[in-house]
Order: C-alpha cells, then structure tokens, then sequence
C-alpha cells in the first residue's frame, strides 16, 4: 500500500459526510453527547445546533445552571431557521429560570416546535405567568407536556394539531381556563390531567369535552392535607370516541361521565370521597355510585382498586350492579372481606371470558362461603381464571380454586402461584388439585412455583406433567 493511502486509511471520514447525514447521526444520540462534538473540531463546531431536537436536564450538567441555559440560548435562537421536532426541558427548583423560561418557549415556538416537554421539580413555584401566550396558539404543536408550572391566563387559544396532552400538577387560574385548554384541541387523541390538592389552585370541577378524545387518565394527587375544606371536587367526562379511560382519585365526590359509544378499557380507582360517605346521604350516594357504573355498561375490560370493590360490595346490600354485557375480561383486587361477593360481581358480567384476581389482606383461617347460585359466565363464556397473589395451600385459598374447577363449564387455563416454604407442601396441594372435580374437561392448570427454596435457576426450568385426570404445566 502507498504511503496516500496509509495516511487515508486513519482519516476522518465521518466528518466529510454532508450535515444532514451528521445532524441524523447526532440525533439518535442522547443531547448532552451530541453537544460535546462542538469541541472536535471546526467542522463540528456548529452541527449539533442543526439537529431538530434538545433534550436537557440541568441536573446532568457539569457547571450547573450557567452551562444548560448557554446550551439553550444557543439551540433556540430565533434567528435559527431549522425547525425544531422535540424540546424536553426538565429544571430544577431554586434557580433563575423566570427570566427565561418563558422566552425560551416563545423561541421553540417559533421555530415550529412540534413536541414540547416541560417538566419543574414540584415546590419550584416561579411566577405567575410562566408559559407565554404564543404558546396556546401554535399550529405546528403535535404534543404537549408541562409538569408543575403555571398556565398563563389566556383569551385566544388555538392548537389545531394537538394530538397528545399531558398536564401534571399544574397550576390554573380557574376552573373554566383547563377546560377551555381541553375543548380548544379538535384533534386531541390522549390526554392526562394529574391535579394536585392545594386549597387555593385545585381545580375543583375537572371538566373534559371532546369529541376527538380517545385515552383519557385523571389522577387526583393528595395527601390528605387541607382536604376537609375542599367539598365540591367533581369530574365531569364528555368524550363519545373514548377507548381508555383511567381514573385514579379518592376525593371528588361525583363522576359524571355522558356520551360514551364504546369503551375498550377502564382502569378504576375511586371511591367517591368514601372518608365521609358516612356523614351524608347514603341513599345519594348510591344514586352517584349507580349512574356512574350505568355510564361504563359498554367497557369491555375493565380493572378496579380494592378500594372501589369494597365501596360496591356496600353498594350491593341495597341493590344489584347494573349488567356490563360486552365485558370480556375482569381485573380486580379483593379484599378478604369482600370476596363472598365475587359470584355477584360475576352476576353481572354474563359474557366474561377472563377473570384475574389479587387478594389482598387475605386471612388463611378465615371462613369462606359462596352462595350456591353459579353465575352464567360461568357455565357458558368464562375459559381462563389467573390467582395473582401467591397462594400456600391454605384452606380458603384452596375453597377459591376449587369453586373455579367445579363451576366453570368452559374453562381452558387456571393460573396459579404457588408459595411454599417446603417442597412437601407442594405435593400436598398438587394432591389435592388433583382430587377436585372438574367442570370442563379440556382444562389446563398452569402452576408458576415461587417457592423459597428454589434456586434463581431451578424457578426457570418448565416441567410438564400429564396426570391421567389432570393436565398440569408447572413452572
């Protein structure tokens, strides 16, 4: 070989590569590595400048404060042309970001930010008029994340492209200010709302009205302080195109929910400010609880809180549940007080297909009765049962699995998990599965051993075992 090409086989040929092919590169890069390249040479000097996304923590920066907003000056000035795909800023409490924040969203917003993610650690409150009004009427947005700041006060919004919007723990106005936020994003397809409990910016009716809305979590944040005084909190959902809804909340008092077509899924968490339940009108109460539960007829997989199960197992001394017909899977935690209820919690699901279960405050010396009527899902649709929680063979764990064995006519799969502390107690419970009788021939029992005595490598291993009357795969 030539001593030329001896010389170009240790050049650099990334640098001669054109700027989009190295503003690419540096973005699958994380952004504090993409800045450093500016110190290699020259020709790098400037490129990272061009990669249309930053993604910043200041708690990640060498020199503090001073070096992340000399990075972010740079990034978003205006006089840049490149438009800019992400912004993710996330700052810390206790440091000078008033005098800039707000223009460093202005900036991102006129050089077409599309994603934009602003994340204060909580207790940084830092002025009143935080996010600038040229933010609420940016065409260019496609999502939007704020946690912890201040929503300006705005007359015109107009966020015509909207698809994903995220706001936790944020501070409003008013009541009106959120809601107008929400039914002003004619395309928004998911959106969340954390609201965290203080007695002067809680936002005490949550209403979201859209007609574009398909994923919907609210989530009420508290902890417990100062919530005696708050007494109206109610959560009003207008969202026909729903297919996910989540909400997670123990203070408001109502949930008023209205148009729904179809719903796919919802995750339930409340319990209708069940600390004072006792204090007021049960009968009202039932009312709230009844209209609610009507509004979710059409979910098709629902999972529910042990909190909420125990407040409908109340709920059924006076009256039944309503009927959920389309419901195919269940997802519940039960309390042990509460699971004789389960085949009229079953009563009103006639087409499940799945059911899981996790116990919680199981007592293992504690009677366990069902009623003698079998549910229908039982005998016509159900076909795979899963326990969660880890069970140890004791006698009401035991009654559970065999009600399952003995009454489901059309059961395929029985999930267990099994906690022994001896392996001996193991074969006695496999001994005793084996003695039930079975409903549905073609069941299968699958059995995960977590145990104590196993090893990390022995818990990896699958045994299959075939009984004559019983088939089992044993984990």
């Amino acid at each position: 070989m030539s001593e030329r090409g001896r010389r170009r086989v240790g050049e650099d040929r990334i640098s001669f590569l054109p700027d989009h092919l190295l503003c690419q590169i540096l973005s699958d890069l994380p952004t504090k590595i993409a800045v450093r390249t500016c110190v290699l040479s020259k020709r790098w000097k400037s490129v990272w400048l061009s990669v249309p996304l930053l993604d910043l923590d200041v708690s990640e920066s060498p020199a503090g404060y001073s070096e992340f907003a000399s990075v972010v000056h740079r990034f978003l000035d205006i006089s840049r042309e490149t438009r800019i795909h992400k912004l993710r800023l996330f700052l810390m409490r206790n440091q000078p970001y008033q005098s800039y924040l707000s223009q460093w969203i202005h900036n991102a917003v006129m050089r077409k930010v599309q994603h934009l993610d602003v994340v204060i650690c909580r207790l940084s409150y830092i002025g009143e008029k935080l996010m600038p009004l040229s933010l609420y009427t940016c065409e260019s947005l496609v999502s939007l994340k704020l946690n912890n700041v201040t929503v300006a006060d705005f007359e015109n919004v107009s966020l015509p492209r909207l698809k994903i919007m995220h706001l936790v723990d944020n501070r409003y106005a008013n009541d009106a200010l959120l809601e107008n936020l929400i039914s002003s994003c004619p395309v928004l397809e998911d959106l969340k709302v954390v609201r965290y409990v203080e007695r002067e910016y809680i936002v005490k009716v949550l209403r979201v009205r859209s007609q574009s809305l398909k994923i919907l979590k609210l989530v009420l944040d508290s902890d417990g302080y100062g919530l005696a005084s708050i007494d109206d909190l109610e959560v009003a959902i207008d969202a026909p195109g729903l297919s996910y809804l989540s909400l997670e909340d123990h203070q408001s008092k109502r949930f008023v929910i209205s148009s729904l077509s179809s719903l796919a899924k919802v995750d339930i968490d409340v319990s209708f400010d069940a600390v004072r339940i006792v204090l007021r009108n049960v009968a009202l109460k039932r009312s709230v609880v009844r209209n609610f539960l009507t509004s979710l007829s059409s979910v098709t997989d629902m999972t529910m809180s042990g909190t909420t199960l125990t407040l409908l197992s109340r709920y059924m001394i006076e009256e039944p549940l309503p009927q959920f017909p389309y419901m195919i899977q269940f997802c519940a935690v039960f309390y042990n007080s509460d699971l004789e209820k389960l085949p009229n919690f079953l009563e009103s699901f006639p087409n499940l297909k799945s059911l899981v279960l996790e116990l919680e405050e199981y007592k293992k010396n504690n009677l366990l009765i069902f009623s003698s009527s079998v549910p229908k899902c039982l005998k016509s649709s159900l076909e795979n049962v899963e326990i969660r929680t880890p069970i140890s063979g004791a006698e009401p764990e035991m009654k559970l699995v065999k009600y399952f064995l003995e009454n489901s006519a059309v059961l395929k799969k029985f999930t267990l998990h099994l906690r022994c502390k001896r392996m001996e107690k193991e074969s006695i419970i496999f001994m005793e599965l084996l003695r039930f009788r079975r409903c549905s021939a073609s069941c299968e029992v699958d059995v995960e051993l977590e145990g104590t005595y196993l090893s990390k490598c022995d818990t990896q291993v699958l045994v299959t075992l075939k009984f004559a009357v019983f088939p089992f795969r044993i984990v």
